[in-house]
């Protein structure tokens, strides 16, 4: 925490001059009793700085199966080594994070070998804190099991953050739900580790929201988000408090409140100061969507231009990148959304052409991959923004899209979605045989 001096003991000698091929005390120093935070993620800066993969991955193609086990042999003993007393949970975060963006750089071709591998690497990660022998809430007294237990809880948290990236959402809903009651228990309790708990906890909550957001389970999200928000109070965290007054107004805009959404936007605002760019972008993205759907035009517009000037040419290299969940295709999305809901609200203005140019950005985004869960919902959006244009074509293509994204996701939200474009559709084309013909095709995405 910022301004706090936590212990810290660096990662086994051993097990750095596996991982990373280099001296680890010869970098950084001899072990301290104590470090501070910053001083944690500066070594962590260090050590991603001298991971980085050599061009000898380019020559031939590697065995991914045995490179991967290789490699999270070696963020095993990282993780299990990372304690000392209070030990700052996000440089661990920071660290693993870079090692999972080292994953997908090395593997851009697209290799299935390389994407099971992966898969199956971040969730033996995430599944680290369930396999503990005995519960840990049981073993709340003993410094070194709750140092070890949340070392585990924030690898895993690393771990879900990208998985849900994919289609991963049964796979994150199980693994968040074995551990988070033990990692409140700690958040709860006065020790020098509710700081960490607190923040861990925080993440948790956050992404049980995603998932019961998924599920159409909108009722549960607001508790998770709340919940979030909850745990990040106890914490000096400006950057978590804020993350979770973002979920929590995302909460009433999938709820169709954009007044409430818009409130809660406005009170994260409240720590912009202390937020990086990535996080500060997000906000603004998001308010002009709600303000859009108020017919706040002017407000709407002004927002979403601001977003896109804070946001950051290197978003991996923000400080709240991996929590963030706010990627060049999210901004897409949310200007995109922005432009739709001006659209609905002002049909003379042309946003709705804007709003289309503005989402075909997503097709052009070559340098990072679109997460599965924004790509379909941009896809979504875009077939209703086909409707407003009235162009049969689009949408057609656009819903057939959808429906395939409903079916890989198994998320009720974009199934959702895709029933409201298609009623959309229904309306402005009553007599349409190409409606009709295409609506016996989808009928699962459409239907239910």
């Amino acid at each position: 925490m910022a301004g706090e001096i936590e212990t810290a003991r660096p990662v086994a000698q051993r097990v750095a001059s596996l991982h990373w091929g280099f001296d680890f005390e010869r970098l950084i120093g001899p072990p301290a009793g104590e470090i501070s935070v910053a001083d944690a993620k500066q070594r962590s800066e260090q050590a991603w700085r001298a991971s980085q993969p050599s061009d000898d991955y380019s020559i031939g193609a590697p065995d991914w199966p045995v490179w991967f086990g290789v490699r999270l042999g070696h963020l095993l003993g990282t993780v299990d080594n990372w304690t000392g007393s209070g030990a700052p949970s996000d440089a661990l975060q920071d660290l693993l994070n870079r090692e999972v963006l080292m994953f997908d750089a090395v593997g851009e071709h697209r290799d299935p070998a390389h994407a099971l591998s992966r898969r199956q690497a971040l969730i033996t990660i995430a599944a680290l804190p369930l396999t503990l022998a005995t519960p840990t809430a049981g073993r709340l007294g003993c410094t070194a099991a709750t140092e070890f237990f949340l070392a585990r809880c924030a690898a895993s948290l690393t771990a879900c953050w990208h998985l849900l990236r994919g289609s991963d959402l049964p796979t994150v809903a199980q693994v968040m739900s074995a551990y988070l009651l033990e990692l409140e228990a700690i958040a709860s309790r006065e020790s020098v580790f509710r700081g960490v708990a607190a923040r861990l906890a925080s993440q948790a909550h956050r992404i049980c929201g995603i998932v019961a957001l998924h599920r159409n389970q909108l009722g549960i999200r607001e508790h998770h988000c709340k919940q979030a928000l909850h745990f990040a109070n106890a914490t000096p965290d400006m950057s978590s408090r804020a993350s979770a007054l973002i979920s929590l107004a995302s909460t009433y805009f999938y709820g169709d409140d954009p007044t409430q959404a818009a409130s809660v936007y406005e009170r994260a605002l409240n720590f912009e100061s202390a937020l990086p760019a990535l996080q500060r972008s997000r906000i603004h993205a998001e308010l002009s969507v709600a303000y859009g759907q108020l017919g706040r035009e002017r407000d709407a517009l002004s927002s979403a231009d601001l977003a896109e000037r804070l946001y950051p040419q290197h978003p991996e290299q923000d400080p709240s990148y991996l929590y963030a969940e706010f990627t060049r295709a999210s901004l897409t999305l949310e200007q995109g959304l922005s432009y739709l809901a001006l659209a609905e609200r002002f049909p003379g203005r042309e946003y709705q052409q804007v709003a289309a140019n503005v989402f075909a950005r997503m097709e052009q985004q070559t340098h990072s991959p679109v997460p599965d869960r924004i790509r379909f919902e941009i896809i979504n959006h875009q077939a209703r923004t086909a409707v407003l244009l009235d162009d049969m074509d689009a949408f057609e293509l656009y819903i057939g899209q959808a429906a395939e994204g409903v079916a890989k996701l198994g998320s009720k939200q974009r199934q959702k979605e895709v029933q409201s474009a298609w009623k959309s559709a229904a309306e402005a084309w009553p007599q349409e045989r190409r409606l009709v013909a295409l609506g016996e095709a989808l009928r699962p995405a459409i239907t239910g």
